[in-house]
């Protein structure tokens, strides 16, 4: 039978196709709006902090030029640690994530500073955020709510040393330990602590020395002249043997993300992924005339990017390493260039961001297409730079 439809009824379904095209789309933006970026400055005592939308800079003091900058687990605050000046200060950015929305304050310095001698490693998982002091021998522990009040607090761990420590899901702490087996500042061994500083297992292995940390949660990977060192909370330890190609040649940077099983490794030779499932570590890119400039995993440890000293970005899926896409966003950097006169980059979901010295200036590049978005004045000479803030372009609800 032929079905009729009912004049009242053709006119409501029209009514409410047109309801629910009244609303145009919101059109997309190349950035989450509440995102920020702090940029440090070569020669001057400062941060600059930049709105990638509006353009619009903020300039904070800060205790030395050419800081180290960490972002703290929840993207909230932006650590600022000034080894030259014994120093660690945080910025507020103000931007608060709670639940799914944010809620927004006005962005300032934050009360607390930690003025341990040698602030160096920094390590933030699961809401709770270490620096290593060399100095002391001690962890500055804090988390993010304790920021704003002051209430963070350092925790005598081991002898002073050029120590490193890496945050497990439930809060415990792997961190290095010297036994004075090896001269030198690096230490050997690798124990587990609570976050109150009681030892729950001691390091089983002894290394000839330890350097570069990363951790996924489950996993601490710890780079030594002996292996890689894989530790687990339970206080188990192993060794992941270097390919024989090696030599003596050792990894010293570790990078990791809790989205990923496996870690990515750093030497002369190039870039390595490391895989304590397999026990192998794998070449992912090698370091043809020492042209890697800079490396680092995204917040979702989605991709693995790449700088050349070309200007190349090389972008590589973070969990199968295989490169997927590559294109200049710098000029190439001269060889013999100091290291206060390189561009350095920074990345979010959306975007590449690089620092333009002779221009003043960050550019902004889209992470899909890598084509400039624009070019943004900073003033003086921007040195790095960190991405801070909301990247997931969440709505404010301040309820």
């Amino acid at each position: 039978m032929k079905k009729i439809l009912i004049p009242g009824l053709v006119l409501a379904m029209v009514a409410t196709g047109c309801r629910k095209n009244d609303k145009p789309a919101a059109p997309l933006q190349p950035e989450a709006s509440y995102l920020r970026l702090v940029v440090s400055d070569v020669d001057k005592a400062q941060i600059t902090v930049l709105e990638p939308l509006t353009k619009k800079t903020t300039v904070y003091p800060v205790k030395a030029a050419q800081p180290t900058l960490y972002a703290t687990s929840t993207g909230q605050f932006a650590a600022i640690l000034s080894r030259a000046a014994n120093t660690v200060e945080f910025f507020n950015s103000g931007i608060e994530k709670h639940g799914g929305h944010l809620h927004v304050h006005s962005p300032e310095m934050a009360a607390q500073q930690f003025t341990e001698a040698g602030p160096t490693h920094f390590f933030a998982h699961n809401g709770l955020n270490a620096i290593f002091n060399d100095g002391t021998g001690s962890l500055s522990l804090f988390k993010d709510s304790e920021l704003e009040n002051g209430d963070g607090k350092v925790l005598p761990v081991a002898a002073p040393h050029h120590g490193a420590m890496v945050i497990f899901d439930d809060q415990t702490i792997a961190v290095t330990q010297k036994d004075g087996s090896v001269t030198g500042t690096l230490p050997e061994k690798v124990k587990i602590i609570d976050r109150f500083g009681a030892v729950l297992h001691e390091g089983t292995i002894a290394t000839q020395g330890i350097h570069g940390d990363a951790g996924n949660g489950k996993l601490a990977a710890f780079g030594s002249p002996d292996g890689v060192l894989i530790v687990e909370p339970g206080g188990k330890q192993s060794l992941i043997p270097y390919p024989a190609d090696f030599g003596t040649a050792w990894i010293g940077t570790v990078l990791g993300n809790k989205a990923l099983p496996h870690f990515f490794g750093y030497l002369a030779l190039g870039l390595y992924k490391i895989d304590p499932a397999t026990q192998k570590i794998t070449l992912v890119l090698k370091n043809e005339n020492s042209n890697i400039h800079q490396y680092m995993l995204d917040e979702n440890g989605r991709h693995l990017y790449v700088l050349l000293t070309n200007g190349t970005v090389k972008i590589f899926d973070a969990s199968t390493a295989q490169l997927k896409k590559e294109g200049k966003i710098a000029p190439a950097i001269p060889a013999g260039a100091a290291a206060a006169q390189k561009p350095y980059f920074g990345v979010s979901r959306k975007c590449i961001y690089v620092t333009d010295q002779a221009g003043g200036a960050v550019k902004m590049f889209d992470a899909a297409t890598l084509k400039e978005i624009s070019s943004i004045p900073v003033g003086n000479k921007p040195f790095k730079l960190l991405v801070i803030g909301d990247q997931e372009g969440l709505e404010v609800d301040e309820h």
